[in-house]
């Protein structure tokens, strides 16, 4: 049976709009286990528009600092890292390397909702062939095919909400880019105490083949990440 990883998880108390708690994020960590999930992938937003690197820095280690004090010892293992939105110009940004996953150089990118133009494509173009950097886009099923498509066409691979894989709506698409190699993770992105840990196992039925395709993908990635 393949390691289940979930790569994407709002679960740090405090560090942003997910877990607005310890006890949240216990629940959060409660529900992970229940579901049989080994690892996982802490990515609290930042967003440059609205927060400096010191402070997003300072407040995501304060909020490690307490779990790491208060989770059970049978948890799943813990990785740190960010979830980056994306706006030109942040392959200038200092520091974008302490936002990869804490080990290697995976950085989980959310794409704008809205402003999508050159000069975005050109700054996540820019991430990835600096050679610094192995981009992952977060959660791809929210965004129009058009734009997620031209971005694998540039070998930029995706994480996928399991949430969505067990909607209907969209999901034979998703099930096609699982198929052809372009999801690379899968993710609950939980925030606050909404249990989307409980979609892993259908997730993984609907997926079949693909999905021990994905997490080896992701354990991959994730080869030196250090644990909190």
């Amino acid at each position: 049976m393949s390691e289940r990883i979930d790569f994407h998880a709002h679960i740090l108390p405090g560090a942003d709009h997910g877990s607005d708690s310890l006890k949240t994020s216990l629940s959060q960590l409660s529900f992970a286990k229940a579901a049989g999930v080994d690892t996982i992938v802490a990515t609290p937003h930042f967003y440059p528009a609205h927060d400096t690197m010191g402070q997003f820095l300072s407040r995501r280690e304060e909020a490690v600092a307490e779990l790491a004090a208060n989770k059970p010892a049978d948890s799943p293992k813990i990785l740190l890292g960010s979830e980056v939105h994306l706006c030109a110009g942040l392959d200038h940004m200092e520091g974008l390397d302490q936002l990869c996953i804490a080990g290697t150089n995976v950085i989980l990118l959310e794409l704008p909702f809205r402003h999508w133009n050159d000069a975005v494509l050109e700054t996540i173009l820019q991430i990835q062939c600096s050679g610094n950097f192995v981009p992952v886009l977060a959660h791809v099923d929210r965004y129009h095919p058009s734009i997620v498509e031209a971005l694998f066409s540039y070998n930029i691979p995706g994480q996928l909400n399991v949430e969505s894989i067990c909607r209907l709506r969209h999901r034979s698409q998703l099930l096609l880019w699982a198929q052809a190699g372009n999801i690379v993770a899968l993710g609950s992105d939980i925030h606050q105490d909404f249990n989307t840990y409980a979609k892993f196992q259908k997730a993984e039925k609907l997926l079949g083949d693909s999905y021990s395709s994905i997490m080896a993908s992701t354990a991959h990635l994730l080869e030196g990440a250090k644990s909190i």
